[in-house]
């Protein structure tokens, strides 16, 4: 875009129609880039939408200096990068939760996938400091030692909530139509 530089500066001092103007010209190829990858619709669109969060935070520090367009798929890129990293550990969830059902079988794999969307729903359905203690764990990968340093709480207590979390999903999570779904397609 010709008049990035003007558009950024005005959104450093919190143009809002600078914002809509840089919105309305990079969301559409924020969107292809994140269905390229991420392969979903939604996906894509929560991509947009986190980018522009993102930037509308940061605004006070863009750099006139630098590429605006580079700027934006960098954060683009490591958003992608880190919903991967997401998906990977919760796909290790359920591995855990449900291991006869994790094989790469396209009838097991659609069962599969509707596992996953299941865990995913039961941990937005926690109580936000918890949710918050379980991803620390799970999907950032920190210990509890340091999850209990950035909360606040003891690390046995950080211990006993993501084990009260995973016996939870474990109790939630539908697997008792699997068998007779997988039974029935053995049969075909």
């Amino acid at each position: 875009m010709k008049n990035d530089k003007v558009l950024i500066k005005k959104l450093s001092k919190g143009d809002i129609k600078a914002f809509d103007a840089l919105f309305g010209y990079y969301s559409h190829k924020l969107y292809a880039f994140g269905l390229k990858y991420l392969k979903s619709e939604t996906d894509a669109e929560e991509l947009v939408q986190e980018v522009f969060i993102k930037i509308w935070k940061k605004r006070e520090a863009l750099n006139l200096d630098k590429s605006f367009h580079s700027y934006v798929f960098t954060i683009a890129y490591n958003q992608i990068k880190k919903q991967f990293e997401k998906r990977q550990m919760i796909s290790g969830m359920v591995d855990v939760l449900a291991p006869d059902v994790a094989d790469n079988s396209t009838e097991k794999s659609i069962l599969y996938r509707n596992i996953l969307h299941q865990v995913i729903d039961l941990i937005n359905e926690l109580p936000a400091k918890k949710k918050r203690i379980f991803e620390m764990s799970r999907f950032e990968g920190l210990a509890s030692k340091e999850i209990a340093e950035k909360v606040g709480l003891a690390p046995k207590t950080i211990d006993n909530q993501i084990s009260e979390v995973i016996h939870y999903l474990r109790d939630l999570v539908d697997i008792s139509d699997i068998a007779v779904v997988l039974l029935f397609l053995e049969l075909l």
